[in-house]
């Protein structure tokens, strides 16, 4: 055999297209399951910290009755006038509107006072099947409602 019998019997070969559509639609598989996941990760530390933020205000709210026994449960207004709630984490926002979906942040937290006795404190969860306020009550409060005009039982 000689040497030009030898070029002519070698292919040089590449990837077909076939091989590298394969490829593609692996790679286009893998990057769609990283989005999802990222997605849900992302969500799931947003009701964390959010649930988090909830509890430091209803820490702050505990601390305010047990340090004002003659007053009991703060109101919005002394909540935010008392020293205790420079101990909660900054950037946190304590209203007592509706919360709204926007307020999934976990930065938005919601106070309501039960008149003297207690409080509800709500979040925004994002990670439930149809995302909704959660709330964490302090004093005697027990429900809480997320309307146009939330009110604390």
């Amino acid at each position: 055999m000689t040497l030009d019998n030898i070029n002519t019997k070698r292919k040089d070969r590449g990837f077909t297209i076939v091989e590298l559509l394969i490829v593609i639609v692996v790679i286009a598989i893998l990057a769609a399951i990283t989005i999802v996941a990222y997605s849900n990760i992302s969500n799931r530390a947003k009701a964390s910290t959010a649930k988090a933020n909830a509890e430091s205000v209803q820490k702050v709210v505990e601390a305010y009755a047990a340090d004002d026994t003659t007053a009991g449960y703060p109101t919005l207004a002394q909540l935010t006038a008392y020293n205790g709630l420079s101990k909660l984490p900054t950037g946190i926002t304590v209203n007592s509107a509706q919360l709204v979906a926007a307020a999934g942040d976990g930065k938005t937290i919601q106070y309501v006072p039960k008149g003297t006795t207690g409080g509800c404190i709500a979040y925004w969860d994002v990670t439930l099947g149809t995302p909704a306020a959660v709330y964490v009550y302090a004093g005697n409060a027990t429900t809480g409602s997320n309307v146009a005009t939330p009110t604390c039982v």
